[in-house]
This record gives C-alpha cells, sequence and structure tokens, in this order.
C-alpha cells in the first residue's frame, strides 16, 4: 500500500497554523485599531472563523485551483462571516464601533487572509513545477483522450502530474502516428509497472472489458482511477458526479446559479440595490421625468410590456415611454434615431435611464439587477428557432444591464450575427457567475451611462 508522503502528512497542519497566525496578527491589529482588549469575544470569533471556512472549503488548495476561484471562495466565506459576526454582535454582545473604523478593520482583515491564500497557493505551485508534491500518472489510451490529457500534463507543470508517455492495450499505433512517447502494450508488461504510479487515466474509448481490468489493478496496487469521458460539445467546467441512492450519475450543465447560497446572495444584491435606487434616484426621477414625458406626447408616463423572463414566464416590463403611441412596439427593434422617438424619449434612451423603472421589477422579484436583456415576446420567438442555446439565457432571472450590454453587444438588431454575440455573451455571463462579476458589470455600465451623457451634452 502506498504511503502519505511527507508533504502530505505535513502540509495541511503547516497551511492551518500559518491561517491561524494569520487571524490572530489580522485580529491584534483591529483590536489596536478599535482601542479594545482581547476578550473571550475574540477566542468565539476565531473559532467561528474556522467553522465557515471549512463548511464553504474556502480553505481548500488542491491542484488545479485557479486564483479566482480562490478569491471567490475566500470571499464568500469572509461575506457571510462579516454578516454573520455583525447579527451575533448585535443579538448578545452590542459592541458599539464608529462605522469608518469598523470598514477599515474588515478590509484589512479581508486583505491579509486573501493575500496568505493566494501566496500559499503561488508556493503550491512552483514547488509542484520544480518537482515537489508530484503525481505519477499512467495514461492508458492511444487516442485523442489519452494524447490531450498528456499535451495538457506537459504544458502545466505546477498542478503537479506528470507523464512519460501513453500506453497501449492490445494494440500498438503504427510509427508514423508516434507524435508522443509510447510505453508499450500492458498486456505485455510486468505487473511491477503499477507499483511505479499513483493514479491511472483511461479513455471511456476503451472497450468495457479492457476498462474492467484496469480498474481491477487500481484496486490491487491502490491507485485512483479516473477515466475520461466521451462527453461532446458540453462544458467540462460545469460536470458533477451525483448519485441517487446507489446510482450514480453526471450533472453536465451545473451553473454557479443553481447553488442555494449563491441564489441567496444575488437576490441580497438585488433588493438592496434596488431599493436604494428605488428611494435615491426613482423617488424624484419618476414625477420629473413624468412631468416632461407628459408634456412631449400624449400617453401614459410608463411603457409596461409583457416580456419573457425566468424559464419563460411572463412578467410586466416597466420603462419610461420613450415614443409615442404605435402599434408596432411588440413587433419592431427601435433603434436611436427611430421617427417614433419623442426629444425627451431619445434623451432617456441614449442615456438608458429609460430602464431605470425596471428597479421596481427587480425589487419584487421579476428581474435582477445584472442578467440578460429580457426582449418583447414577439421578438423573441423570432429568434428562438434561428439560433442554437437561444433559450438557455432563461433559464435565470432577466436584467436591468448584462455582459453583452456592458461589453458593447446592444441596441438595435440589424442582423443574426448582433443577436449571436449577444447571446454569447449571456450564456457566458451565467457560467462565469459571480458576485464581484455583478458588480463590475453594474460599474461598467455607470461608466458607459455616464460617457453617453457627456457625448449627448455636446450635441
Amino acid at each position: 500500500m502506498k504511503k502519505r508522503s511527507r508533504f502530505q502528512s505535513y502540509f495541511p497542519i503547516l497551511y492551518y497554523t500559518g491561517e491561524f497566525f494569520m487571524i490572530l496578527f489580522s485580529t491584534e491589529i483591529m483590536l489596536y485599531w478599535t482601542y479594545t482588549p482581547w476578550s473571550y469575544h475574540n477566542n468565539f470569533f476565531i473559532a467561528f472563523w474556522f467553522l465557515i471556512s471549512i463548511l464553504f472549503r474556502s480553505h481548500s488548495l488542491g491542484r488545479g485551483i485557479k486564483n479566482r476561484k480562490l478569491v471567490k471562495s475566500t470571499f464568500q466565506s469572509l461575506f457571510f462571516f462579516s454578516g454573520s459576526m455583525a447579527i451575533i454582535n448585535m443579538l448578545f454582545f452590542n459592541m458599539q464601533f464608529q462605522l469608518l473604523t469598523i470598514a477599515i478593520a474588515v478590509a484589512l482583515f479581508y486583505f491579509l487572509m486573501l493575500t496568505y491564500r493566494l501566496f500559499v497557493n503561488f508556493v503550491l505551485g512552483r514547488y509542484r513545477a520544480f518537482g515537489g508534491n508530484i503525481l505519477n500518472c499512467m495514461i492508458v489510451g492511444v487516442n485523442s483522450h489519452g494524447l490531450d490529457l498528456y499535451n495538457e500534463i506537459l504544458k502545466y507543470p505546477e498542478l503537479g502530474y506528470r507523464a512519460q508517455g501513453i500506453f497501449g492495450f492490445k494494440k500498438r499505433p503504427a510509427k508514423k502516428s508516434l507524435n508522443f512517447p509510447f510505453l508499450g502494450m500492458l498486456m505485455n508488461l510486468s505487473e511491477d509497472i503499477y507499483k511505479r504510479y499513483d493514479v491511472i487515466f483511461f479513455s471511456e474509448k476503451l472497450p468495457i472489458d479492457i476498462q474492467s481490468f484496469l480498474l481491477s489493478k487500481a484496486e490491487k496496487y491502490n491507485l485512483k482511477a479516473n477515466v475520461i469521458p466521451e462527453l461532446v460539445d458540453h462544458d467540462f467546467n460545469n460536470f458533477f458526479i451525483k448519485k441517487i441512492e446507489s446510482v450514480p450519475y453526471i450533472n453536465i450543465n451545473k451553473l454557479p446559479l443553481d447553488g442555494i447560497f449563491n441564489q441567496f446572495l444575488k437576490r441580497s444584491f438585488d433588493i438592496v440595490f434596488s431599493l436604494l435606487i428605488n428611494i435615491f434616484f426613482l423617488s424624484w426621477m419618476i414625477p420629473i421625468f413624468g412631468l416632461l414625458i407628459k408634456l412631449s406626447s400624449k400617453g401614459p408616463v410608463f411603457f409596461i410590456q409583457d416580456r419573457e423572463g425566468y424559464k419563460g414566464t411572463y412578467f410586466k416590463c416597466f420603462k419610461f415611454r420613450t415614443m409615442v403611441i404605435n402599434s408596432e412596439a411588440d413587433s419592431k427593434w427601435a433603434d436611436d434615431n427611430d421617427k417614433r422617438l419623442t426629444r425627451i424619449g431619445k434623451f432617456l434612451r441614449l442615456t438608458a435611464m429609460d430602464e431605470m423603472p425596471q428597479f421596481i421589477n427587480v425589487f419584487f422579484g421579476d428581474m435582477s439587477v445584472v442578467g440578460p436583456r429580457p426582449h418583447p415576446i414577439n421578438l423573441n420567438k423570432e429568434y428562438e428557432s434561428k439560433l442554437i442555446g437561444f433559450n438557455k439565457r432563461h433559464r435565470f432571472k432577466p436584467g436591468i444591464t448584462g455582459l453583452a450590454q456592458a461589453r458593447g453587444y446592444s441596441g438595435y438588431i440589424s442582423e443574426l450575427r448582433d443577436m449571436s454575440d449577444r447571446i454569447k455573451m449571456d450564456i457566458f455571463y451565467f457560467k462565469n457567475w459571480n458576485i464581484m462579476l455583478d458588480i463590475k458589470i453594474v460599474l461598467m455600465t455607470i461608466l458607459k451611462m455616464l460617457t453617453n451623457l457627456n457625448l449627448k451634452s455636446k450635441v
């Protein structure tokens, strides 16, 4: 049986010890900053931090952990920890601090914890790149699966995998196709060969009897066994293996927003952000813009239209009315020079302020602050049959702004490619969602609105 290496035995202890001292250091600085003596409260806070960190697995630093994923998981645990501590303090401790003092102390804690984890992740990558904490890989399968894996292992030494080449099983490849190190036919080699490796990777393209044989050898020699699946046209970042009792299955399209915590986080952001906008902006925009809209043309202040939202359900979408009353609102795309636009309507459209009433939709849960823009129902039906994956954009709530809008893929649709590019941005957003991406998109949108306002003022 293979023994755990010294690194595997001692690294978790060293890592948690380092994090513990980092927490102590952060706490001492915060106590100094807030002029507070050490108390049993701090012991509770430190223990609670470790509990939250373990629950959110933000402490995990395995092979292939990207810095982006590490930042995301760390901020999730820090966000939950800060909120929980604020509630616990309010209910039980009632310790009073100035808001600025707390903000500086918490920001310092966030910075130190994240810096420590990123530094450890970097050191681990360098250590593996130079030959430490290595897993020797047996790759079986002279096909695209085996060759792709071998090339990836060569390309990313910092992951800590090593492979000398690829094994065949029954059929020897032609010499002219050998553009990789061929290590021989396993059936012709001594069983001692398995003792040199830590893990087996084999292709799902291999016959079932060969896969069973390799699994039996993995069990006999205590090797980790991994099968490379034949899953065409799917995003490998979204695979999750689960079980219904004894029956395993692979979830091939799970997305970040399928998680309960992420849904809670996004909805909390939506409620807080929309409430602030409704109080501080819409409270004066509605009477002022309402009066200007009424003076510009006959009709209501708001343009209310059925839009397609979450999983194909319909909702009433609010906008400031920007056009004269017409019969083509549900069937014709508008551009910035549309003859139906009123003078105030053109200004609202160019600055995107006609969308502001949709924060009412966000507050009541029909929309999100960030997500794919909802289209009129008739226009949706026009494109859903023309573009593959069009309806994927309805898997979650639509948004007031989105990645497509922030990147400039908005406005008038003149050809099929315009809509196709927009859909690609929407799908990319869902696959890569995190709360920091939402905040980034909001900031990009605000910058774009200010730019449009500046351009409008020069006209």
